[in-house]
């Protein structure tokens, strides 16, 4: 179930300023809430792998880790814009990450003193 904040500050806010408002709670409240929600699900040691890859990829992304590709790889390309070989080549290092990242969640759940901690 869904816990809705009715005290959440929107009532009082001009129809003309609400979109402003919504902005900026939800890159500040809303980032707060979706960060802990997502290390709550890397955590989690009942989460499937894709629930887990997803958060990850989701902390990866708004963290900024994306945004520098290594060349070669479709970097600053949109997927419909690469080409097939730049397409496997993507797909080769997502699926690679994912393995680390998977081994690494595997020994953390071994070690608690891991990088939630």
């Amino acid at each position: 179930m869904i816990d809705h904040d009715d005290d959440d500050g929107l009532d009082d806010v001009a129809d003309f300023d609400l979109k402003d408002e919504l902005s900026h709670k939800m890159r500040t409240t809303g980032a707060v809430i979706a960060y802990r929600t997502a290390v709550a699900i890397c955590k989690d040691p009942k989460a499937t792998a894709a629930a887990k890859a997803s958060a990850v990829n989701s902390l990866f992304r708004a963290g900024g880790f994306f945004a520098a590709q290594e060349p070669g790889a479709g970097a600053g390309k949109e997927l419909h814009e690469m080409t097939a070989d730049e397409l496997r080549a993507a797909s080769r290092k997502a699926q690679a990450d994912l393995a680390a990242l998977q081994r690494r969640a595997e020994a953390d759940a071994e070690d608690p003193s891991g990088l939630f901690d």
